[in-house]
C-alpha cells in the first residue's frame, strides 16, 4: 500500500531520531545512576537534574513531532498511551525512575524486524530494565524507615528475584514508589517469559515452513522430471 505524505514524515522522522533517541537514552540512565549512587554536592547534583530534563524535553519534543506528523492523531495516542503517561508526569523524584525505564523503549526502535526487537528486549533493555530498577528501589528504600534493602547489592539481588517472579521474601519493598516498581518487574517477568515462548515458537515455525516449502519444491522437481520422461520423444 502507498503511505499518504504524514505516514511518509513520520517514518522519515523515526528513522532518522531513532539512534540519536537511543544514545540520549543511555546517557539519560548514565545520569541518573549518578544521581543515585554518585556522592556529590548540591550544586552539581542540580546540574545533573538540569541536565536530565533538557534530555526529557527532547523526548517530549520528539513525541510532538510525531503527534503533529501523524493523520490518525487519535490511534497514535492510542498506540503510544504509555509514553504519553510518562511524558506528562510532572518532574518530581518520585517519577524519574519510571521515566528511564519509558527512555530506555527508544531503544527498541533500533530493531527494524520482529526478531530484531525481541533480540534487542532480552539481550539489552531485559538487563537494562533490571539496572534501572534496582537504582529506584535502592533511592526509595535505603533512607525508608523500617526498609531492609539498604545496599546496592542488596536492590540488584531483589530485582533478579522479583523479574524471576521467585520472591524469596529475604528483601521487600515497603515504600510506595519501591512497591510500584515490584509491580513493574512482576509485569516484566511474566512478558519476559511470553516473549522467549514467542521467540522460540516463531523459530520452530519458520524452519517448519521452510522445510515444507523445500519439500514442496522437491515434489514439484520431481513431478516435472517424471512428466517429462513419460512423454513420447517427437518425430523428426
Amino acid at each position: 500500500m502507498t503511505e499518504t505524505k504524514a505516514e511518509h514524515a513520520v517514518h522519515v522522522w523515526e528513522r532518522w531520531s531513532t539512534i540519536p533517541l537511543a544514545v540520549l537514552a543511555l546517557v539519560y540512565l548514565g545520569l541518573y545512576s549518578i544521581e543515585v549512587l554518585g556522592n556529590f554536592t548540591s550544586v552539581i547534583l542540580f546540574d545533573f537534574v538540569t541536565l536530565s530534563d533538557i534530555i526529557w524535553g527532547i523526548f517530549i519534543v520528539d513525541f510532538v513531532g510525531r503527534f503533529i506528523l501523524t493523520a490518525n492523531k487519535v490511534q497514535f495516542l492510542k498506540l503510544n498511551a504509555i509514553e504519553l503517561a510518562s511524558l506528562i508526569l510532572p518532574f518530581f523524584r518520585a517519577f524519574r525512575m519510571f521515566r528511564v525505564v519509558i527512555a530506555l523503549g527508544f531503544l527498541s526502535r533500533v530493531g527494524k524486524s520482529l526478531a530484531a526487537r525481541i533480540s534487542i528486549y532480552v539481550g539489552l533493555i531485559l538487563p537494562l530494565l533490571l539496572y534501572v530498577c534496582s537504582l529506584g528501589v535502592y533511592e526509595a528504600e535505603h533512607l525508608a524507615p523500617g526498609a531492609n534493602i539498604k545496599q546496592f547489592g542488596d536492590a540488584v539481588w531483589w530485582a533478579v528475584v522479583t523479574l524471576a517472579t521467585v520472591g524469596y521474601g529475604d528483601y521487600y519493598p515497603v515504600t510506595l514508589e519501591g512497591r510500584l516498581i515490584a509491580v513493574l518487574l512482576m509485569i516484566s517477568g511474566l512478558v519476559f517469559v511470553s516473549v522467549i515462548a514467542v521467540s522460540v515458537a516463531s523459530s520452530f515455525l519458520s524452519r517448519f515452513e521452510s522445510d515444507l516449502a523445500d519439500k514442496r519444491e522437491l515434489e514439484r522437481i520431481a513431478k516435472k522430471r517424471a512428466a517429462a520422461k513419460r512423454q513420447p520423444p517427437s518425430d523428426n
